[in-house]
């Protein structure tokens, strides 16, 4: 094995900043649940590990999977699995010890509806999918997991001017230290329109768009030391071809929920290596298949 680098993540607050340097950065997005895509992804880590240095970043909804029988699920949430996110999140807590400084996690709304935001209901109407959760786990793991979500970050710069977000980054007017300090608190009893006018928390946890010119003030606005940011990466909204292209500056992908197995996605970004338009990030190389051996799958699309 390479010997390794010491991680050298640094911490603006709510933003964090993996620097450019020999290495590779893992995401993946929205897992829901879903442990066999977690442990691909974590195995793509671990494979990059033994090569030298690298991390892992989550872009968050760790949490809440699907309520369906196999025989009534739905085919628009893609392949059939059994929401295991009480194991998930012990394993992704495990895997954060294992690998100190390494391994990141985004907050993404299905987290922020544990510690201060609206509670989602995308499977569980009554009670809610947070309370579902926070009953099956019980308070003491509850109050546990409360606090690792207040401590995710809300935004991931990462090497030569890639920037990570949750949702698409329709930041319109914040600047660097207000992201830094955003507040997850006070907002459990908004509506989900409401939530979607709310500075920052809602331009990144529940936008699925965002204009070009929006994005390239966003990306110069949590620039760190000089270094331009050129693109940003961010899920939130299933894409079921596994990535899509926004303009020169955004890509959307989908690493687990609501895709097909064959469709789903990583990305492997090179940390010496800019990326000046997302046209550079190539299939093969940054854009990998998650399961790689379905191509058979892949051809009859």
């Amino acid at each position: 094995m390479a010997t390794l680098a010491e991680p050298l993540v640094e911490r603006y607050g709510k933003i964090v900043r993996i620097p450019p340097g020999p290495g590779r950065a893992i995401v993946s997005t929205d897992l829901h649940g879903h442990m066999e895509d977690f442990r691909r992804v974590v195995a793509a880590f671990e494979r990059a590990l033994t090569r030298g240095n690298a991390y892992l970043v989550f872009t968050g909804d760790l949490v809440h999977g699907p309520a369906y029988e196999k025989d009534s699920y739905p085919e628009h949430l893609g392949d059939y699995y059994e929401d295991e996110t009480p194991l998930l999140m012990q394993s992704f807590v495990e895997v954060q010890k294992k690998h100190r400084g390494r391994v990141i996690c985004l907050m993404g709304n299905h987290e922020h509806s544990h510690v201060g935001g609206p509670h989602t209901r995308k499977f569980h109407k009554t009670p809610s999918e947070t309370e579902y959760f926070e009953r099956k786990i019980g308070p003491k793991r509850t109050s546990e997991y409360q606090g690792l979500f207040r401590s995710f970050p809300l935004v991931c710069v990462a090497g030569k001017g890639v920037v990570i977000t949750h949702g698409a980054p329709r930041v319109l007017d914040a600047t660097f230290a207000e992201i830094c300090a955003a507040e997850y608190g006070g907002h459990e009893t908004k509506t989900i329109p409401q939530m979607l006018e709310v500075p920052i928390l809602g331009e990144l946890f529940w936008a699925r768009a965002a204009g070009s010119l929006c994005v390239r003030r966003f990306l110069r606005r949590v620039e760190i030391e000089g270094q331009k940011n050129h693109i940003a990466i961010y899920g939130h909204d299933p894409v079921r071809r596994g990535w899509a292209r926004e303009g020169a500056e955004q890509l959307c992908f989908s690493t687990s929920f609501a895709l097909r197995n064959a469709r789903k996605v990583y990305i492997e970004l090179d940390l010496e290596r800019v990326y000046p338009t997302v046209d550079e990030l190539k299939l093969g190389r940054e854009i990998r298949w998650l399961y790689p051996e379905l191509g058979d799958q892949r051809k009859k699309k």
